[in-house]
């Protein structure tokens, strides 16, 4: 068995952000070479969306990485039965499907159970277990305090910087739910940045897959969250021209949780000599060959939002990236051309409201 690059769900600053395609390598969690790996969530919503990725361990340039398996056929299964297909999308390397609410038979809504059938062209076939759509509770406030910390930079040298530290304020218990939510967070945001022509772009950076922010509400006897911690950002040029933070907080089930905690601490593993082995991640997909193994985890949710406009005057006017001093450069810039960043684009996003 050989270990290689894992990315432990679909995608998802500093410490929190870059580009969704980043691979981590999930210390000590070792797969059999050739291992099928599927990931995927439905998440509720008008229309509700179901995302699913069916790749396989290959070897590129001799490290062993995750390939997308295409051609498969994938279905979103009901408990009574009645399912959809999932088609591929091979620009994006996923299956998807948007479920408008009207969808005959077939209805997103909480209290149902939903599961993923997965077959490929060579005719070895897949299914997850049914999991719960559960309710999610609402997402009251999110905001940030600006503070001076010592954190490791991109080199993982401890370095003294200006951060802002987000937080949120979040009921525990969803509406006619008498229980607390176990709750899985992402944050997404979008800069402007404006070249030397001047173009302007938008820059969307996702959340880095090696952080995962999560929530075990049933293990302790708070009746909400306030001021929660998520993240910090580094002050830096992102700011220099407005910046939007969008919070997503989702509700998941008490295996889904168990999935995300487990990704989330092998993902903050330091490789120190005092910690114990890794384990392998628990998975909700069974092979129809049971000598077979396959990785991967599929949930459902139901999911709030938040965003939040950053205006430059209100972090003290950040420096803007460009115009950059002239110094020796092989090609043209991001100051060339704010197209060339990666995520970035010349639209509005339909949210940006200053």
């Amino acid at each position: 068995m050989k270990k290689f690059h894992y990315i432990p769900m679909l995608c998802g600053l500093s410490l929190l952000l870059s580009s969704c395609l980043d691979e981590i390598e999930l210390k000590n969690q070792r797969f059999e070479t050739k291992a099928v790996i599927i990931q995927g969530r439905l998440i509720l919503g008008a229309p509700s969306l179901v995302e699913v990725s069916v790749q396989r361990v290959g070897d590129i340039d001799g490290s062993e990485t995750a390939i997308h398996i295409g051609s498969a056929k994938v279905t979103l299964e009901q408990a009574d039965g009645t399912s959809i297909e999932v088609p591929e999308v091979n620009t994006a390397k996923l299956y998807r499907a948007s479920i408008p609410t009207n969808q005959g038979t077939f209805k997103v809504q909480t209290g149902q159970t939903y599961r993923i059938k997965v077959s490929l062209l060579d005719g070895r076939q897949y299914e997850s277990e049914f999991e719960p759509l559960l309710a999610v509770p609402e997402l009251e406030k999110t905001n940030y305090t600006i503070q001076d910390l010592t954190l490791p930079d991109k080199k993982g040298f401890l370095t003294k910087a200006t951060y802002l530290r987000f937080w949120v304020n979040s009921k525990l218990k969803a509406a006619n739910n008498p229980d607390r939510s176990r709750l899985r967070w992402e944050l997404n945001a979008v800069y402007r940045l404006s070249d030397n022509i001047p173009k302007v772009c938008y820059n969307y950076e996702p959340q880095r897959v090696d952080k995962v922010f999560i929530y075990e509400g049933p293990g302790l006897q708070l009746e909400r969250l306030d001021t929660f911690y998520l993240a910090d950002v580094r002050l830096d040029h992102r700011f220099a021209e407005g910046f939007y933070l969008t919070v997503l907080q989702e509700s998941l089930s008490p295996t889904a949780f168990t999935y995300w905690d487990q990704v989330k601490t092998l993902a903050e593993r330091s490789g120190s000599m005092f910690e114990e082995p890794a384990g392998k991640i628990v998975s909700n997909l069974r092979s129809k060959n049971p000598a077979e193994e396959v990785y991967g985890y599929f949930y459902a949710t139901a999911q709030d939002t938040l965003r939040m406009y950053i205006r430059p005057e209100q972090v003290g006017m950040p420096t803007k990236y460009c115009p950059q001093p002239p110094q020796p450069r092989i090609g043209p810039t991001i100051c060339d051309n704010c197209l060339l960043q990666t995520g970035s684009s010349l639209t509005k996003p339909n949210f940006w409201i200053e």
